[in-house]
């Protein structure tokens, strides 16, 4: 069932990823398009600092986090884990599931609020273009969210990891390297 609700979370961290690498494209076919307007034309887009700033590097940022997290992308500080058994990687990976979820919950919720917040109050930025604030807001609660649920999932598959002695959720490659493989 675990690994039912993991392909299914994978899949939606696809169509994250992929809206997020759309969102970098249309990044740079921006800033190229408008560096070409202001040398050549002497007319820069007026929107395109908002557009970017606002809501493209948010998507970016924030729908590929569960993704990067899930295919082990991130920055990881293992090197007491090179020292550790498998039980005892699996403990301090559940740890760090658990304050994981901690942090990234709140940020979900109060960022939630946040965006009802804004969405209600027809929140605006001041600018050329009163781009409607909530939702690039918005891109913060769920991109937390879904690395919350895929936090709690490797919890639970590192537990049941444990319990059965079965790689649930397989321990990166990089937690156990061999002794020769190390900077030491």
């Amino acid at each position: 069932m675990i690994n039912g609700i993991i392909k299914a979370l994978g899949t939606i961290e696809k169509i994250g990823s992929f809206i997020a690498a759309m969102f970098m494209f249309l990044i740079m076919v921006i800033v190229f398009s408008d560096v070409v307007m202001r040398y050549v034309f002497n007319r820069p887009f007026s929107w395109a600092y908002d557009l970017i700033a606002l809501y493209l590097m948010a998507g970016v940022f924030f729908l590929i986090l569960s993704e990067a997290y899930a295919s082990n992308a991130h920055v990881n500080v293992d090197i007491l884990q090179q020292k550790l058994s498998p039980v005892g990687i699996r403990l301090t990976e559940m740890v760090t599931c658990i304050i994981g979820i901690v942090v990234f919950s709140l940020i979900a919720w109060f960022g939630w609020q946040r965006t009802l917040d804004s969405y209600r109050a027809a929140d605006v930025m001041a600018g050329a273009i009163p781009w409607p604030m909530w939702p690039s807001i918005g891109l913060v609660p769920l991109g937390a969210g879904l690395l919350t649920f895929r936090l709690a999932l490797h919890l639970v598959g590192h537990l049941l990891s444990l319990l059965t002695g079965r790689d649930i959720i397989p321990l990166p490659t990089s937690h156990i390297a061999s002794e020769a493989e190390t900077f030491e």
